[in-house]
């Protein structure tokens, strides 16, 4: 699935909360070149291809999954990451519904 880099997030940000001590933190490393060590947010089962390269290519900002991410400091659950939820907003979208295009 692959996590963004620290660059990505403090685009926002840096800008947008800077008082916040997270915020701080992760401006921090990422001007450091640290690693950020995430907590994993969403649990995908291993059988289903997910692509936030592919997501973005489509003109979906985080926000569309994640909520208003650059007004927190912590993400949560905030979309259905189960096949319905998939599958209903692939429909709305207009994007693939065939089991190939989330299945190998």
């Amino acid at each position: 699935m692959g996590i963004e880099p620290a660059s990505e997030c403090i685009a926002c940000h840096r800008t947008v909360k800077p008082e916040s001590p997270a915020i701080h933190k992760l401006v921090a490393l990422a001007k450091g070149g640290h690693e950020i060590k995430w907590v994993r947010v969403y649990q995908i089962p291993a059988f289903v291809k997910f692509s936030h390269t592919a997501h973005a290519a489509a003109g979906f900002d985080c926000d569309a999954c994640h909520g208003p991410v650059a007004t927190r400091t912590q993400l949560a659950r905030e979309t259905d990451m189960t096949q319905v939820g998939c599958l209903t907003c692939h429909k709305a979208e207009h994007a693939g519904i065939t089991c190939n295009f989330c299945h190998d």
